[in-house]
């Protein structure tokens, strides 16, 4: 009888190996991935329109409005801190181009906003929202770029898009009742 061997070759116990290991969680954690679009807010946030700073923006928001979509926000923001990411699946790679292309997007509706703020896009009620339903493009990016978990090893990566879901719903909402007020006006 032939015997079955695990080529598979150990790895030495001990700091280096375990520095090793933190690096490569570290290194591959899927918070990362959100710091690029949170950085283009915070850059560009206080330069959007009058109607985008949070003393209007947050006005008249019904209260359970609000409380769902920060709720939701910090999930959708800390459960990638619990992700890997990779480029090893076709997934993963295509991952990377919808994230990619929803920055930019995401970037761009800023920008729109930000050097014409009287256009027919800026003030209609697509172009208003857009930095918060181009969202969606790179949060699918980050689903599909983490498909492993820290916490389990059955992750799906569609089971990100369920929150995600909720926020961006809640997210377009409230823009979009900004944007009836600013329109009404």
């Amino acid at each position: 009888m032939a015997q079955v061997y695990n080529h598979a070759v150990p790895q030495p116990a001990g700091p280096r190996n375990l520095r090793r290991q933190v690096v490569r969680a570290v290194g591959r954690n899927g918070l990362l991935l959100a710091v690029l679009p949170l950085g283009v807010s915070l850059v560009l946030w206080s330069r959007l329109p009058v109607a985008f700073h949070p003393e209007d923006f947050w006005q008249d928001i019904p209260a359970w409005l609000g409380t769902a979509e920060n709720a939701l926000r910090l999930l959708v923001f800390a459960a990638p801190a619990f992700l890997g990411f990779g480029a090893a699946s076709r997934g993963q790679r295509a991952g990377w181009w919808i994230y990619a292309a929803g920055v930019t997007a995401y970037t761009t509706s800023y920008l729109a906003l930000i050097g014409w703020p009287a256009s027919v896009w800026a003030t209609s009620l697509v172009g208003f929202t857009a930095p918060a339903w181009t969202t969606t493009l790179w949060f699918v990016g980050i689903a599909r770029v983490c498909e492993e978990s820290w916490l389990t090893a059955r992750w799906r990566w569609w089971w990100y898009l369920i929150p995600v879901t909720g926020f961006v719903t809640a997210h377009i909402a409230h823009t979009a009742l900004v944007w009836s007020r600013v329109a009404g006006a």
